[in-house]
């Protein structure tokens, strides 16, 4: 009986802190199904997410925590490491769930680049308020550029696009919005400037409107009707994407140790579901985006359950 109180008890903490995030997905589900808000809103809502909201959160996390702690050259590793590996494994098995060879790309991203910026850092600010962003801020930053490397690197080999240039995405990659937020701050905790009161007053504000709205429109955005046919391919990619990464990365914290608090952080960040980016690059470069929505939806409504199970099981073993 005590050991199934405790296991309970775990599950408890674990959804405190996976369940606001969901709800809020669901809601955005509920709130295009009734038609209270539309496309148009979600689209304007993700220019401002992605271009204000964002950039402003993660230039006050950046340079407002202390500057030696921001830069671990582990917690880089072993993201990078988890993220290879797992584009690796899906890179050699993705023709035996895929019929048609221009799918793999399409396939393979879907199975190694997850939504860090939205639901990974939701999840990390609502497990730890206090260091979750300042410890997922510099490693997010080196694994979306590397993300954003591999996607073309994949997509072009399978959709034979030269057209689609690697410069061009370098340069976008320069131009981010999240990417120039990360640089500044960084700048600004090197040469120690202080961050008047009251930026940092509404900094805080517009955090905590940028998360919510950014779930509510990634829950508009999934279109059920998509998963009425062949979802094999999709259902492997999810599988790789939920529970293969944060495995890898379980297995690499015995070899590479980091605090608890780290430790959970990076699990949450490696395991959560695809990016909805990835069903971007695959509509510009004209490819399956049939199969690269199929993926974001199953791997989010996977996520729900092996994250919060997974992260019961780290607090349970004290790893998180």
């Amino acid at each position: 009986m005590e050991h199934k109180q405790n296991l309970l008890s775990l599950i408890q903490v674990a959804l405190s802190v996976t369940a606001p995030i969901f709800i809020l997905i669901s809601l955005g589900v509920l709130l295009i199904y009734i038609k209270v808000i539309n496309q148009e809103f979600i689209r304007i809502s993700s220019k401002l997410i992605f271009n204000i909201g964002l950039p402003v959160m993660l230039f006050t996390s950046t340079a407002s925590h202390d500057f030696d702690r921001l830069i671990n050259f582990t917690h880089i590793l072993l993201l990078l490491l988890t993220t290879f590996i797992v584009y690796i494994i899906s890179e050699f098995t993705a023709g035996k769930s895929i019929q048609a060879k221009k799918d793999k790309g399409v396939f393979v991203q879907g199975a190694f680049r997850g939504n860090l910026i939205i639901i990974g850092l939701a999840l990390c600010v609502n497990a730890y308020p206090e260091q979750g962003i300042a410890i997922a801020t510099l490693p997010t930053a080196v694994i979306i550029i590397v993300y954003n490397l591999l996607s073309i690197f994949t997509l072009n080999a399978s959709l034979h696009q030269q057209k689609f240039s690697l410069t061009k995405n370098i340069q976008d990659i320069v131009k981010n919005p999240l990417i120039i937020g990360i640089t500044a701050g960084l700048f600004v905790n090197y040469i120690k400037v202080p961050i008047p009161n009251i930026i940092m007053q509404s900094s805080d504000y517009l955090t905590k409107m940028t998360l919510p709205l950014a779930l509510i429109a990634i829950g508009g955005s999934l279109n059920f009707l998509q998963l009425k046919q062949n979802i094999r391919p999709a259902m492997t990619a999810s599988i790789y994407k939920v529970i293969l990464s944060p495995i890898v990365l379980i297995v690499l914290l015995s070899f590479f140790p980091v605090t608890p608090v780290a430790a959970g952080v990076l699990f949450l960040l490696t395991a959560s579901p695809t990016a909805t980016a990835s069903f971007i690059m695959v509509k510009a470069m004209n490819g399956n985006s049939d199969l690269a929505a199929k993926i974001i939806i199953i791997s989010t409504l996977m996520s729900l359950f092996t994250i919060t199970f997974g992260f019961a099981m780290l607090v349970a073993s004290g790893i998180a």
